[in-house]
């Protein structure tokens, strides 16, 4: 044992052989109870003092008793450790003690016998002739500060505050992305030890000549967290994305989160009492999302249209950029869909090339946005199939070989639009792209009809063009070449026949007529030679 240490202890008092003292065992027993029974003495005779010695028995101890009771009492105190045990208020949880051991040399504790014989001369505490009672601490003598010293290194070391348990939840950014981090604070129990307590019950320990002290603490308990509660508090369920049936509108689903009570309980039983320990709430996903929906919703291919084209650089350039604006379009029941407000305005701003269009009076010139007229008569083409309702579509000027006669669409903004209504029961999504020399429209939903379309046309009238020749008078063109390409005038019918399940004819209609001009073909020729002016006369 080192001396002036505190032996903060689980464990009994020490033996004589632990503190190196040779003193028979039985002292450890006797010395207590002899010293307590001599203060008990003293204690009733100052109870009596006042009282008139009325009985047989001597009141009080002699000076010689006296004298001899205060020097055992001495002999003890600077021999013996002095042990104060720590317990919890009683009715409190049980608790092992706790052992403060403090040694004679670090406490200096004894008697000032020569002052008690100083003071039994001069008659100090006589009660009666020859008979004395004095107090016993006036004659201790202790090294206060020491003491003092000794309780505020105790109440440092086992003093200790009391934290309840809580939880919360944070949300912690990761990326971009958040987590949510179940945060649990570990409560700690209390222990309200003080050095004021513990000093004063060393030395009134001291003056009652008691080696063995008990001093009580309030001990105060956190309550065990309620996992259960935690988890249903903060466990947030997923939800489903929601289908509107009347008005086909998807809810989106929201992500849940949340943690299994087992995996946090784990987590506290590794984790210090008064810490904090974090649990990053799992991600819970949702059954049925609004893909899964708009997946179930858009699986049928209603119709499409696959229609080639010439890959000429800047004409591809801008039908990728027409069907990029289509593409996931989304025509509900009743909606009109329109190509021009749908594409919008085609500019160079938007990264539109110019390519060939026909202008006024039917010639071929560069304009921006060229060829996107067959992104039209793709999605025209499919409609048809799908047997949709036609709002607004136009003939082009000259017949195009993109799609069948009489089924094609031409745009121009601020004069032509093609528009279609969405007359089926169901939403539709336009898919729309470019790939292997084809422009392809698919037009997505559910199917609703018990039929299917045929689509036909017929030649109404033929006008042929005819071969006309210009002069070039600047070589930019050698003779015979052609300036003009040719284009056969028509007029064309086209049909719709409905076929049901069973292969049967139900009708044929004519759904539109269309007249493509003819355009004449114009072949370079040289001028005629002139003859040579003859001289005037004179």
């Amino acid at each position: 044992m080192k001396q002036g240490k505190f032996e903060a202890g689980r464990k009994a008092a020490p033996t004589s052989e632990e503190t190196g003292k040779r003193r028979p065992d039985w002292l450890l027993v006797l010395v207590p109870l002899l010293v307590l029974a001599a203060l008990a003495a003293i204690l009733l005779l100052s109870h009596s003092r006042s009282e008139p010695e009325s009985t047989s028995e001597p009141v009080g101890l002699s000076r010689q008793e006296t004298m001899n009771l205060y020097r055992w009492i001495g002999s003890q105190i600077q021999q013996q450790d002095m042990i104060l045990t720590l317990l919890p208020e009683e009715g409190e949880t049980e608790r092992e003690p706790i052992r403060l051991v403090i040694p004679p040399a670090k406490s200096q504790a004894g008697i000032d016998l020569k002052g008690l014989e100083t003071d039994l001369d001069a008659d100090v505490g006589r009660v009666s002739r020859g008979r004395y009672q004095v107090d016993p601490s006036r004659y201790l003598s202790l090294d206060r500060k020491a003491l003092r010293a000794l309780a505020e290194q105790a109440e440092e070391e086992y003093r200790q505050p009391f934290l309840e348990s809580f939880s919360s939840l944070r949300t912690v950014p990761i990326g971009q992305e958040e987590a949510h981090v179940l945060v649990v604070n570990q409560g700690r129990e209390g222990r309200e030890i003080s050095a004021d307590a513990i000093y004063e019950a060393l030395v009134e320990a001291y003056q009652n000549g008691d080696l063995n002290p008990v001093l009580r603490y309030r001990l105060q308990s956190p309550k065990p967290l309620d996992l259960e509660a935690i988890h249903k508090e903060l466990c947030i369920p997923p939800v489903d994305a929601v289908l509107d049936e009347k008005t086909f509108a998807i809810t989106p689903e929201i992500s849940g989160y949340g943690f299994e009570p087992q995996e946090l309980e784990t987590l506290l039983e590794n984790t210090e009492p008064g810490k904090a320990c974090s649990l990053t709430l799992h991600p819970v996903q949702p059954e049925i999302t609004a893909a899964d929906i708009e997946a179930s919703l858009y699986a049928e291919t209603i119709a499409e249209a696959n229609t080639p084209h010439s890959w000429i650089n800047d004409r591809t350039h801008n039908l990728e950029l027409a069907c990029a604006a289509i593409n996931g379009t989304v025509v509900m029941p009743g909606e009109i869909f329109s190509f021009n407000e749908t594409v919008g305005e085609r500019t160079a701003e938007k990264g539109y090339r110019e390519a060939t269009v026909y202008g006024a009076g039917g010639a071929s010139v560069p304009e921006l946005g060229g060829g996107v007229c067959q992104v039209a008569s793709s999605i025209y083409y499919a409609v048809l199939q799908a047997d949709l309702e036609t709002v607004e579509r136009s003939s082009h000027m000259y017949l195009v070989t993109y799609v069948p006669r009489g089924m094609d669409a031409a745009i121009y903004w601020g004069m032509l639009d093609y528009k279609f209504r969405n007359s089926s029961p169901y939403p539709i999504k336009i898919e729309a792209n470019v790939s292997d020399g084809m422009v392809h429209i698919f037009l997505k939903g559910t199917e609703w009809k018990d039929y299917t379309v045929r689509l036909s046309y017929d030649t109404l009238e033929e006008v042929p063009y005819e071969t006309t020749y210009r002069y070039v008078y600047d070589g930019s063109a050698a003779p015979g070449e052609t300036l003009v390409t040719p284009y056969t005038g028509y007029l064309i019918a086209t049909y719709r026949t409905v076929v049901d399940k069973d292969g049967n004819v139900v009708e044929t209609t004519r759904i539109s007529t269309s007249r493509y001009r003819k355009r004449d073909k114009v072949i370079a020729a040289l001028p005629p030679a002139t003859e040579p002016s003859e001289p005037d006369e004179d």
